[in-house]
């Protein structure tokens, strides 16, 4: 019997302490909502163009706005036949469906649902073959919709219909070109290509062009291997040139035997004869993705290896803990004990895939405290996780003890990568007590993170005259409408104060940018924003002042006689020009700074370049006090699952008279004036679209002579008139005036090769219209008279100058 029960008690202890135990267990399993991020699931898809991959294209999450999604640009040919590749990795594809807008996105032109997907190894295969008539040399907006397992996704590209474009050619070229150079015996097949320059630097991966050496061209001493292979990507073809740009990862060895990964982007514009592809320009840069494997720590400091030097870092007041991004992931290090945290990367660590590896986001630091924990904000495409697909802007916290991420709250657009860097590069700053500021689409929103609610502080800003500090805790814009016109506002976003300053009787003020959080302003005297012959203005800085929040005068700088112009203010110093005023311009005599007089805090942090024979220049954080180890202890941040809390912004903004430069693989600038983007366009090698992504001006696809028909120009630009308004009231809905003065007649001369006049000023009260050229003359029309001439291209060249180059035109009113 008491065996029995002593069995019994001994069961019944070992019963509770399972029990407990299992609790325990489960407990702490529903309690640690800590996780890595989820796996991609969208699939990706490509166009074959004749057997070679092309356009590979992300899916999006939601339906993006048409006309800011420019990734890339897929010819037609006469057969109007495409074949689009589909890459589902795990996702299952039920079916594809495509439709086709016009380029702003505003009318569905055609649309089609295919369920029957041939499979071809592991990919999966639509062929569709488009039936509308689409307007030659007009682009198109196409998305993509994918309808899967996992939901639906969304991918875009732009198609355009144009004759003899040999993209099939330039896409196998640039395939073969980089695949070559990754061997140095094949690679000299690629020497006739390059115009090397011999200068003496060191070598540096970051910028490689076609008039670098064969050496660097080839690689160098790397020695590196295709890691993961990439698909050329068309951004702009004609008849002439084509544009392409490619995104590979490749790996090499260093010294100690570890594996190094680079992301390595390349831009080629080539030029298609009979006898071989010409290449007109090429531009590669590497960057080193930082990871734990090739983590080099010395009593130097910080190797973050190949790179460019702009490092995005931040150090706590205490110079305990360094935050810094790379590459899109963000890492903190902390000196003194050895800890190195990966805070944020898309990146998996294991068998990831070009999906997880894109860096169409970045990594803005909002604060380190010392204790460690960091604000950051991620704007961007998400790569994967619970935002998948979609394009944002994401709060995140980290918690330095617990070694956890926390989203705070996300903000989904329908604008893409480039777009949105445009103004979150400007301003995107988080207070102390979780109040969020972004410009957004001339808005200045301030959004709170905790109750997830906005408002909009200021609307109407003009970019160009908003500037920030360098922390962004403080911003100034000028005022453009009302009666406070003309003035500056200045905030700080912590205590959501603001002042205003007016100027003086007789002057104008203009916000530059700030020095140690002080705001850097010009003062004007009336009469010295002088317009020259183009009508672009340039304004004569009578004294640059820098002043504080509470107003105090930190510094003034004027020079007698002289004005201050092309003002530039970095983080260190104000540089400018000092220029003397003739007539109607203003003329450099020379320049002069004023430096940061910060004190130099405690444990900086400097931006080193050293360099080796086998990497060539590295970038390398230094400290001014030794690391304790080079042995860190390598820790991996975890994401925390929140409440899913989104705020949606009102971001549209008027397209209206703006106009895009798109140059060297991707969105360049914007410019209001069409002149400056078609001379931006003309110096980048680029081409320039207005807002509903027409296309106002192209390099290299000028046709070498035409002459347009009298009677197909309009009316009204026959009377030769240059009153703006006049030519604008005679188009009517016809078209719309573009005022190209400023440029110079070979660029001009564009227009008449898309079938549009241009008047140009002769005299104080004379013009011609530009109705054709050839190689020797351009066809003027002589309004007064009636008349149609011959005139000779210097002559032309020189009588157009000696007017100031006034050119107008006008583009053509899309409806399809």
């Amino acid at each position: 019997m008491k065996k029995f029960l002593r069995r019994a008690i001994i069961l019944m202890v070992i019963f509770v302490l399972g029990v407990t135990g299992s609790a325990f267990l489960l407990n702490s399993e529903t309690t640690d909502d800590r996780s890595d991020m989820n796996d991609p699931v969208l699939p990706e898809i490509m166009v074959d163009l004749g057997g070679n991959y092309a356009n590979r294209m992300y899916g999006y999450a939601q339906p993006m706005q048409a006309d800011f999604i420019r990734d890339s640009l897929t010819p037609l040919d006469a057969t109007k036949k495409l074949t689009f590749v589909i890459n589902p990795y795990d996702t299952k594809v039920n079916s594809l469906s495509y439709e086709i807008r016009t380029s702003d996105g505003s009318k569905v032109i055609e649309n089609r649902k295919i369920k029957s997907l041939d499979k071809e190894n592991s990919y999966l295969k639509a062929s569709v073959e488009i039936g509308s008539d689409l307007r030659m040399n007009q682009e198109y907006s196409l998305q993509i919709s994918l309808d899967t397992n996992k939901g639906t996704g969304y991918y875009y590209t732009r198609i355009i219909s144009r004759s003899n474009l040999n993209a099939d050619k330039y896409v196998k070229f640039v395939k073969s070109f980089y695949e070559k150079c990754m061997d140095k015996t094949a690679a000299e097949d690629l020497a006739s290509y390059l115009e090397p320059e011999t200068t003496g630097a060191a070598t540096n991966f970051t910028d490689i062009n076609i008039k670098s050496t064969f050496s660097e061209i080839s690689w160098g001493n790397l020695k590196p291997q295709i890691y993961k292979s990439g698909i050329p990507v068309i951004k702009d073809i004609n008849e002439t040139t084509a544009s392409l740009s490619l995104e590979y990862q490749m790996s090499a060895k260093d010294a100690d035997g570890n594996t190094e990964i680079y992301d390595v982007t390349e831009f080629y514009r080539m030029r298609y004869t009979e006898t071989r592809i010409m290449l007109l320009d090429f531009e590669r840069s590497a960057q080193q993705v930082f990871e734990e494997s090739s983590i080099h720590i010395s009593d130097d400091g910080l190797l973050l290896g190949v790179r460019d030097k702009n490092v995005s870092y931040v150090m706590n007041d205490t110079a305990g803990v360094l935050v810094f991004v790379q590459q899109g992931d963000l890492w903190s290090y902390s000196p003194d004990d050895g800890k190195l945290a990966q805070i944020f990367s898309f990146r998996k660590q294991q068998d990831g895939d070009f999906r997880d590896s894109r860096t169409q986001h970045d990594i803005k630091i909002i604060r380190v405290d010392d204790n460690g924990d960091v604000d950051f904000v991620l704007y961007g495409y998400m790569n994967r996780g619970i935002r998948e697909g979609y394009s944002g802007v994401c709060v995140y916290h980290y918690s330095n003890d617990q070694n956890v991420v926390e989203e705070k709250i996300f903000i989904p657009s329908t604008e893409s990568y480039e777009f949105l860097k445009e103004d979150l590069g400007t301003l995107s700053y988080v207070s102390t007590d979780n109040q969020l500021f972004l410009l957004f689409a001339q808005k200045l929103y301030q959004i709170n993170i905790s109750e997830g609610t906005c408002q909009i502080l200021e609307e109407g800003i003009n970019r160009e005259d908003f500037v920030v500090s360098e922390t962004n805790a403080y911003a100034a814009w000028q005022l453009q409408e009302g009666e406070g016109a003309g003035q500056i506002r200045e905030i700080e976003f912590e205590t959501l104060q603001t002042r205003q300053l007016a100027a003086a009787e007789g002057q104008q003020i203009c916000p530059l940018g700030f020095m140690n959080e002080d705001l850097i302003y010009g003062i004007i005297v009336n009469g010295d924003v002088v317009t020259d012959d183009n009508g672009h203005e340039t304004r004569g800085i009578h004294t640059l002042r820098i002043e504080g929040f509470d107003g105090t005068a930190k510094k003034e700088y004027h020079q007698d006689g002289l004005y201050i112009t092309n003002v530039t203010v970095g983080s260190t110093l104000v540089e400018f020009e000092l220029s003397a005023k003739s007539g109607n311009t203003f003329v450099p005599q020379k320049k002069d700074t004023i430096m940061n007089n910060k004190k130099a805090a405690t444990k900086q942090v400097s931006v080193e370049l050293v360099s080796n024979s086998r990497t060539g220049t590295q970038v390398r954080l230094a400290f001014e006090d030794e690391p304790e180890t080079d042995e860190p202890l390598v820790v991996y941040a975890k994401m925390r699952s929140m409440e899913d809390r989104q705020v949606v912004l009102d971001k549209q903004v008027s397209q209206d008279e703006i106009y895009y430069v798109y140059a060297k693989g991707g969105l360049d600038s914007t410019y209001y004036d069409p002149a400056q983007a078609v001379m931006r366009a003309d110096e980048q090698t680029g081409v320039v679209l207005n807002g509903a992504q027409q296309y106002i001006w192209e390099r290299g696809n000028k046709k070498t002579k035409l002459t347009l028909n009298l009677e197909d120009v309009p009316e009204i630009m026959r009377t030769g008139s240059l009153d703006k308004q006049t030519l604008q009231d005679g188009l009517g809905d016809a078209g719309t005036i573009i005022d190209l003065s400023g440029c110079t007649l070979d660029g001009v001369l564009y227009e008449i090769s898309a079938q549009r006049p241009v008047i140009a000023k002769t005299g104080a009260n004379s013009s011609v219209v530009i109705i054709g050229y050839d190689e020797y003359n351009t066809w003027l029309y002589d309004p007064a008279t009636g008349e149609t001439y011959p005139y000779g291209m210097n002559d032309s060249t020189a009588l157009f100058e000696a007017a100031g180059n006034i050119f107008i035109s006008y583009i053509e009113s899309f409806n399809y």
